[in-house]
């Protein structure tokens, strides 16, 4: 990190990177999945896919670091997803963890530790 660069702007420059990564799966970044997501339905993967791009649900107990890089999404037993989780865990039917992680540091053109990656 530089001198001008705080530990405030590299976390922001974070959050706006995985800001557009989650908005644009496969697009803006490479995108993996598992076979358990694999193995859902056509209908619910694009459900919890559009969860995922539109996630908003970020918590002092899901991004502790501020970087927006976690979430879970969930479809209920209706078979609508939601970001939310149901106060009862009964009502979930089946559940998505997402993650963003930077492994081609490469890939970037901007600041995060000081130099240009």
């Amino acid at each position: 990190m530089t001198n001008d660069t705080t530990e405030a702007d590299r976390v922001e420059a974070i959050r706006k990177l995985n800001a557009v990564a989650r908005s644009n799966p496969s697009v803006a970044c490479r995108a993996n999945i598992t076979i358990g997501f694999q193995s859902l339905s056509d209908a619910d993967k694009i459900g919890a896919l559009s969860q995922i791009i539109g996630f908003a649900n970020f918590t002092g107990e899901n991004d502790p670091h501020g970087e927006q890089d976690f979430g879970t999404v969930y479809r209920l037993a209706s078979g609508e997803w939601i970001q939310h989780r149901p106060q009862d865990d009964k009502e979930i039917s089946e559940t998505v963890f997402w993650k963003i992680d930077l492994y081609d540091p490469g890939l970037v053109k901007i600041p995060l530790n000081g130099s240009f990656c």
